[in-house]
């Protein structure tokens, strides 16, 4: 008798255990990454019609599913003994930012970087807007370039012409390769640099490189960062703003975003460190 007092008290201690958790149907297209209370639940697929999230502890959750280049969805749910389902609708794209066009001039005004030129095969033309150099060395250096933005191309008899775009910055160094046998043009990012972020209002949300960080008093840091160029998105509000920025080696990269109306969305510039 005894045993089976005990029997039914784990039976009953079971259900109530199962009654505290429920089932959450993200019903979205696949390929969509969706967290659970800021954590990584999974990624949506056509097998699950989304993503099926089950044994969710009962109570109150922020469902938030992200798409490249979109605005994310976030979601508030509270789960009881029932599923709920959660639809996710269209996305909106990532409004896109305009040429920060005082932050060109202002870099036009200092004095320029390196250009450290390599190249397959090692002897081609290269072209620099439209200023051609005869590249015999293994690494054509070439400097008085002004900041901004200048087109390279490549050319070797028996090979398409090849082009591309290069960006100096101030006190720089940037490599760039002319691939002629395989048809590209890429820039080589060496070293780390670093970023710092001011932010009004002075609490908002950045995401950067895979990381998703808080402004503090609107100012958040990011250090040691592989050189190249990155996304960055701030969020305020359900409000997102983003824009494209370059990681130097030895330079560290300085954002400035506001949501204030009047304001400049993006302000970007570059610093020893």
């Amino acid at each position: 008798m005894k045993r089976l007092r005990w029997l039914c008290l784990l039976l009953m201690t079971g259900v109530a255990a199962m009654s505290f958790a429920g089932d959450i149907q993200v019903a979205c297209e696949p390929g969509l990454r969706v967290y659970l209370d800021g954590k990584l639940a999974g990624t949506s697929s056509s097998k699950e019609d989304g993503l099926f999230l089950a044994n969710v502890p009962a109570g109150a959750h922020v469902i938030r599913v992200e798409k490249d280049g979109f605005v994310p969805q976030s979601f508030q749910v509270e789960v009881a003994k029932l599923p709920i389902e959660v639809k996710v609708g269209a996305f909106s794209p990532v409004p896109v930012m305009r040429k920060d066009v005082e932050t060109d001039r202002a870099m036009a005004k200092q004095p320029g970087g390196k250009l450290l030129v390599t190249s397959a095969p090692q002897e081609c033309l290269v072209e620099i807007d439209g200023k051609t150099e005869n590249k015999s060395v293994p690494i054509l250096l070439v400097e008085g370039l002004a900041a901004g933005e200048h087109t390279i191309a490549f050319s070797k008899p028996g090979y398409d012409r090849i082009s591309g775009v290069v960006t100096i910055r101030p006190g720089v160094e940037v490599t760039v390769r002319g691939d002629l046998m395989g048809g590209s043009v890429e820039t080589v990012h060496e070293g780390t640099g670093s970023l710092r972020v001011y932010s009004t209002p002075a609490r908002c949300t950045v995401k950067f490189a895979g990381m998703i960080r808080e402004t503090a008093n609107g100012v958040l840091n990011f250090s040691y960062i592989p050189a190249g160029e990155y996304r960055i998105l701030v969020e305020w509000k359900g409000r997102w703003l983003s824009s494209s920025v370059v990681i130097a080696k030895g330079q560290r990269t300085v954002v400035t975003v506001s949501f204030m109306k009047g304001d400049q969305p993006f302000v970007v510039s570059y610093k020893p460190e």
